[in-house]
């Protein structure tokens, strides 16, 4: 499926239906905003950016239950121990609309082994407006049972020594040595990004807690302010050391919630026909 381009004076937007409706490259006023993807998408990693849903992150070894149903979900790739981001960054997505400065586009999940076990339909928007892109998401229960969702938005930023990393958090899920949540824990900006830049050699992968929503990236060329809907209270960062971009994905959930019953940041339940949506706005600036 041929790829779509959004564009108008100051942003160009480039989307892969064909890879999870994902973002292939994104700039602003010339400069990437996103780390763009390959010549080649071969992994479902290689987007500039995708969404996950019905579920965010990791859920451990693909088994969980809800209710009466038993999950045995199918890890996304060799290597991966756990079922990761759902099912819609690996599928391909139809295009229900589109112009020069929007697109709409559209994913419904039937339930196969080692899948989501619920029916679900899913849409996600694109639209530019002057220096703002507005990247909407929502999730439809399709099945006749009740379901728990998650939506979440997965970006990979450039990262350069000394770019600014301004988010205020109030705690953040530590982890284990299986990069599921162990324990939760207390502490601010101050703490996780001294001096509002990311850590150089402590890696993250890491959600955090009390966000407020609000997120803001900053270099010499380009700064890129991110606005997420009140549905996305968490932000998962994941930043490995040395590496030349780091992700910041705001979430609805935690990790692993399934398997955490009676802990905060727990997933949503929609009942039949029920929808959950959630956005984020980025908004592009030069420097003064």
């Amino acid at each position: 499926m041929t790829d779509l381009r959004l564009h108008n004076s100051d942003l160009d937007l480039m989307i892969s239906p064909s890879n999870g409706g994902g973002i292939v490259s994104f700039e602003g006023f010339g400069e990437p905003v996103l780390m763009s993807a390959p010549d080649q998408i071969v992994a479902p990693t290689d987007p500039a950016a995708f969404v996950l849903l019905p579920y965010c992150n990791r859920i451990a070894h693909g088994r969980a239950r809800f209710a009466e149903q038993t999950l045995k979900l199918t890890p996304p790739f060799a290597g991966e121990p756990h079922a990761l981001h759902g099912e819609g960054w690996v599928s391909p997505w139809k295009v229900k609309a589109r112009d020069e400065v929007s697109a709409e586009l559209s994913y419904r999940h039937e339930p196969t082994d080692g899948t989501w076990p619920w029916a679900f339909e899913a849409t996600q928007h694109y639209g530019l407006s002057a220096n703002r892109l507005v990247h909407r998401l929502e999730i439809q229960n399709k099945s006749e049972f009740p379901m728990p969702a998650g939506l979440g938005f997965h970006p990979y930023f450039p990262r350069k020594p000394g770019d600014g990393f301004r988010a205020q958090v109030g705690g953040r899920w530590n982890i284990a040595d299986d990069r599921l949540p162990e324990d939760h824990g207390v502490g601010g900006p101050a703490d996780y990004w001294p001096q509002s830049q990311l850590p150089v050699d402590v890696p993250l992968d890491h959600c955090f807690t009390s966000w407020d929503g609000e997120l803001t990236i900053s270099s010499d060329d380009i700064r890129v302010s991110l606005t997420a809907s009140e549905e996305l209270g968490l932000l998962h960062v994941y930043a490995p050391s040395g590496a030349d971009f780091f992700c910041a994905e705001p979430v609805s959930h935690m990790p692993n919630a399934l398997n955490r019953p009676g802990e905060p940041n727990q997933m949503h339940v929609l009942q039949p026909g029920d929808t959950f949506k959630a956005s984020v706005c980025y908004l592009i600036e030069k420097p003064a």
